[in-house]
């Protein structure tokens, strides 16, 4: 925490800097203190340390945070006192570095000899490794251990006790480099005649947000009460983001046809914005017809006003909306601009069944 603090202070360019900020920063970079008790603890002591070698002197009008442990919420910051100067390399570590192999890379340890001493005995193994002839290839979370003694270096440094991330960042280095391959967390999903038709036709494979919809689709592609769809996926709301990385596993390649049936509020169109823009070579649509649906049986002025707080940041419906027509794009651009929402809920077996006897199974 303390190496991750002073090198987001290193880079801040204004002279002032409060905890607000400090905490969006680690956050970008993918320390959540609010999810995780001992990182604010962390955290806390981190701060309290500068605070007493000078780095952040708190301001006068500062008020006191209580989620911060009560610490002033804005400082001053001296960063010339970050900027310690480093004690050379002895020849033996000299030697070493600049011996190590390719691909990794000097560079930036060549110019930060107390990260390369602090960093070394990793260093040595990755050297190691790369100098073995053994071909073998781990998962992420093995090599990591392997490395640094600890399953999350690399690929969840944040909840590590080392960031093997930035290590191999700093050589260079990429997962294949140390024969390290990502494992994908799986999805929930069910299929009909999915295999059979590869290369035979276009398959459909329908992402759907909500547990409940999910299984009430899946009873009624099953049993053949709708048709149209070849692999019908969970999506575990925000969770598809990763998961869908686990399609290629099952067989789904960008030939196929994606189409995504959230709710109609602000987060159900966020998390197919976003889907759609993580993998855009799957050409991921929206379930026209079944939103559609959505709205004609609730009627779109009876939608109910959000429960809880959705994010009020950043937001954008295209392009969800782009597919719909104007009645439908008008209907929920109400919805989400009187912060209301319709669950996907809404549809059910029998509506299901409706669908299918009007053709629209077809046309998702």
């Amino acid at each position: 925490m303390h190496d991750q603090i002073r090198t987001l202070l290193l880079r801040h360019k204004n002279k002032r800097i409060a905890l607000h900020d400090m905490d969006a920063l680690l956050k970008d970079a993918g320390v959540h203190l609010f999810a995780d008790t001992e990182q604010q603890k962390q955290f806390i002591r981190t701060v309290q340390t500068l605070i007493e070698t000078g780095v952040l002197v708190p301001l006068k009008s500062a008020r006191p945070l209580i989620e911060y442990g009560g610490l002033p919420a804005k400082y001053t910051l001296h960063r010339e006192l970050l900027a310690e100067k480093e004690t050379p390399l002895s020849d033996e570590h000299r030697s070493e570095l600049f011996s190590l192999p390719t691909p990794m890379s000097i560079d930036y340890y060549a110019k930060h000899p107390d990260d390369y001493r602090r960093d070394r005995d990793a260093i040595l193994r990755i050297r190691d490794l790369i100098e073995d002839d053994d071909d073998e290839v781990l998962t992420v979370n093995e090599r990591s251990y392997e490395i640094f003694g600890d399953e999350k270096a690399i690929d969840a440094p944040q909840h590590a006790a080392v960031d093997g991330e930035a290590v191999l960042r700093n050589l260079g280095l990429t997962l294949e480099d140390i024969r390290a391959k990502k494992v994908f967390e799986p999805f929930f999903y069910f299929e009909k005649d999915f295999g059979n038709l590869e290369g035979k036709a276009t398959r459909t494979v329908l992402i759907v947000e909500n547990k409940d919809t999910f299984w009430t689709l899946q009873q009624a592609v099953t049993t053949g009460e709708f048709d149209g769809i070849n692999l019908v996926i969970y999506g575990e709301g925000n969770a598809i983001q990763k998961k869908f990385e686990y399609i290629e596993t099952v067989g789904g390649t960008t030939d196929d046809r994606y189409v995504y049936f959230g709710d109609i509020d602000r987060e159900g169109i966020a998390i197919f914005n976003r889907l759609q823009a993580r993998y855009p070579d799957y050409g991921i649509r929206p379930a026209t017809s079944l939103y559609t649906a959505v709205l004609k049986k609730a009627g779109y002025r009876n939608a109910r006003p959000l429960r809880n707080d959705q994010k009020r940041g950043r937001f954008s419906f295209s392009p969800f909306i782009d597919d719909f027509d104007d009645e439908s794009r008008a209907a929920i651009e109400w919805i989400i601009t009187e912060e209301r929402y319709l669950p996907q809920e809404a549809i059910t077996a029998v509506d299901l069944r409706r669908m299918k006897a009007l053709g629209l199974s077809e046309t998702l």
